[in-house]
């Protein structure tokens, strides 16, 4: 296949409109790629047949099926370009993934590698000794068109990333995020690299690509830092599980399957928010000062009363006297609070004093060794009942509910630190049911650092859209990374959250490792046409965040449509019709528009297609469509952090934005157009 890669290196630029001259030996390359890939697929199947042992070969086994699921979406852009080098004539191919020949020479080049970074980073002022770029637009495993970029100062046929980036933002979306690794652009590559330590916060506004960078960048961690990270893990958060479940899909096609995703409500393993609480309630619930009431109610539930532990064994009546089991209490909290390591740390405490007594009584020649003492001590009942008198055991789940059900030890627990007004308020939330909120879950979350054991910590964790979590689950997140080692993604000026946090410098002053993060900028807005973006960037004014403002990668050709209707009651219905023509088209469509609409009589009595999303601001957050429908702006922006939610909603498409109002539209917002007919 050499000679076909050499070939290409000295061909001339295709004229315009023509195939490129390379093309036939581009696409017999590629080829001899996806052969290589299938004798490597071929092999994983089969690993287990070399295997001797039916364990050993059921484990091979089962690495073999995770491994194959790594190569389900290799039809998609196996190979995706090369580079040329001054110092070789040997080309360098840049894929999805790592493919090799038999003899084990690279076919392909992961574009996590080392040695794929000038795919991304080279430039003419900065070659990095690359004398040109090669693209290839593929489709399945059809090559379809190359487009060269010299970087030696020759000449070039015009076109570059910016055509292949402009392809893949006008292509329609689907309900699921696609990766974006062939067409990674250089300040979201430089992020996607960054080290692992210190925290790292990545500000972006809509359309940055914030969300693919967290998740390409949890892909090259896990590859960069494969030693350290095979053992402990990535987790990537983010904010619900509509949003995990649209970008659930791009780790695996990155032939990632070991990264945990989870929503931040989803933490914990055996508990699933099924409450909403409203806004005022969960900025109480995840204040800070919530993790000394946590602390004291837990306090308060484990207090008890240190007894004498006594036991006759061997003829010898043995005691360890009750200011002793006091001591031995004071030591294992002293050390490891009241988690259960530190109870375990008190039981064992009191068996080796019981042992050493014994053995003492016997003139140091004890008749039993250790582990037998504290069988008898079991046997007998007696370590047990000391243990729990002194020390009752505490759950997590009973420790927070009782605090937010019982007025007496909310009291105990909050006296000084929450005014008597704020523990009403919170008294109050138990009475909607018996489940848990997603603000609930970083309560439990608390109760169980103090109480049970601490959660596994991974590598490394990411968190999208963290501007809107509170100090409470900024802590849950950080419990389960190393230190230092957390990146976290969002734009201030979309913070819908319960904290209405206006920098970055506020949100990691809540992290103990905050003091030494680093806070980077995404500018570029690859998603948003710059029509719609003029249109929502005034908001900014408004919102008041500390954000620079995006910059408009492409113009989307039509200008926002703002529709005025007759009255309230045409709202929805000169929306679904809007969208239904829409979504005709290609594309996704949504509707969106505030909750107070969406849950009225209006919306039960329309009947909207399944295809068509209906969502809150909220819950359009983080996702992106072709086309957008946005009812009643000043409804929107009335509500609490309004003004972001309206920044949300209207930068939500990548093609069309529709503007339905009755209500006068919220300045800065363009004037409307003559009211539409009612729909029939």
């Amino acid at each position: 296949m050499d000679s076909s890669r050499d070939r290409g290196h000295d061909a001339g630029v295709q004229a315009q409109g023509e195939p490129h001259p390379d093309l036939p030996a581009e696409q017999a390359y590629v080829d001899y790629a996806y052969d290589c890939l299938e004798r490597m697929r071929h092999l994983v199947e089969h690993a287990a047949d070399a295997v001797d042992g039916e364990v050993a070969a059921a484990a091979v086994s089962r690495w073999a099926i995770r491994r194959l699921r790594t190569f389900e979406d290799a039809e998609r852009g196996l190979c995706f370009g090369r580079l040329d080098f001054e110092t070789s004539n040997t080309p360098l191919y840049v894929g999805r993934r790592w493919v090799q020949a038999a003899d084990q020479t690279p076919v392909v080049v992961n574009w996590q590698a080392p040695a794929a970074r000038p795919f991304y980073t080279a430039t003419a002022a900065d070659a990095q000794w690359v004398s040109r770029r090669r693209r290839f637009r593929t489709k399945g495993r059809e090559l379809l068109a190359i487009t060269d970029e010299s970087l030696d100062g020759s000449t070039s046929d015009g076109t570059g990333v910016a055509d292949y980036l402009l392809e893949e933002l006008e292509r329609a979306r689907d309900s699921r995020m696609r990766d974006i690794v062939a067409t990674i652009q250089a300040d979201q590559y430089r992020l996607i690299a960054h080290e692992l330590e210190p925290p790292l916060v990545i500000q972006g506004g809509p359309g940055t690509g914030k969300t693919a960078v967290a998740l390409h960048r949890a892909s090259w961690l896990v590859y960069t830092y494969r030693e350290r990270l095979a053992r402990t893990g990535v987790l990537v958060v983010g904010p619900n599980p509509l949003f995990m479940e649209y970008v659930s899909h791009v780790l695996p096609a990155l032939g990632e399957e070991s990264v945990v995703q989870r929503a931040v409500g989803q933490l914990l393993d055996d508990v699933e928010p099924t409450l909403d609480d409203p806004p005022e309630l969960a900025r109480l619930k995840g204040d800070r000062r919530l993790v000394e009431v946590v602390r004291r109610a837990a306090e308060l539930r484990a207090g008890g009363e240190a007894r004498e532990l006594e036991l006759r064994l061997d003829g010898r009546l043995v005691r360890v006297k009750a200011y002793e089991v006091g001591e031995a209490l004071a030591d294992a909290r002293r050390e490891l609070g009241l988690t259960r390591a530190a109870r375990e740390r008190f039981r064992t405490a009191l068996v080796r004093r019981f042992y050493t007594r014994y053995a003492e009584l016997l003139g140091g020649l004890a008749l039993r060794d250790a582990e037998d003492v504290e069988q008898a001590l079991r046997r007998a009942g007696v370590l047990k009942r000391v243990v729990d008198a002194a020390w009752p055991l505490v759950r997590a789940e009973s420790v927070v509910r009782d605090l937010l059900a019982s007025r007496a030890r909310l009291a105990a627990a909050a006296d000084g630190i929450l005014a008597p007004e704020e523990q009403g308020q919170l008294l109050r939330s138990r009475r909607r049911g018996r489940g848990w909120s997603a603000a609930d879950v970083a309560l439990l979350d608390e109760a169980r650092s103090v109480v049970g054991d601490p959660p596994k910590r991974f590598g490394h964790v990411l968190v999208d859209e963290a501007q809107d979590l509170t100090p409470m689950q900024l802590r849950a997140v950080e419990r389960r990374a190393l230190p230092g080692s957390l990146t976290l993604l969002g734009d201030i000026a979309q913070g819908t959250g319960p904290f209405p946090w206006t920098s970055w410098s506020e949100v990691v002053g809540e992290l103990e490792a905050g003091e030494g993060a680093r806070v980077e900028q995404l500018r570029h807005a690859y998603r948003v046409p710059r029509e719609i973006m003029e249109l929502a960037l005034p908001l900014l004014d408004r919102i008041g965040a500390d954000a620079e403002p995006p910059i408009a990668f492409r113009s989307g050709g039509e200008s926002p449509q703002v529709v005025r209707v007759e009255s309230e009651a045409d709202l929805l219905p000169e929306a679904l019709r809007a969208a239904s023509e829409l979504a005709a088209g290609e594309g996704m469509t949504v509707v969106i528009a505030p909750a107070s609409l969406l849950d009225g009589p209006l919306a039960g009595a329309l009947s909207f297609p399944e295809d068509l999303a209906l969502l809150t601001p909220r819950q359009a957050k983080g996702l992106e469509f072709d086309h957008v429908v946005v009812v009643e702006p000043s409804a929107i922006a009335r509500h609490d952090q309004g003004w972001r939610e309206l920044y949300v909603a209207l930068t939500r498409p990548t093609k069309t934005l529709v503007v339905v109002h009755h209500a006068p539209l919220p300045l800065p917002l363009p004037a409307e157009r003559p009211p539409a007919a009612a729909p029939r």
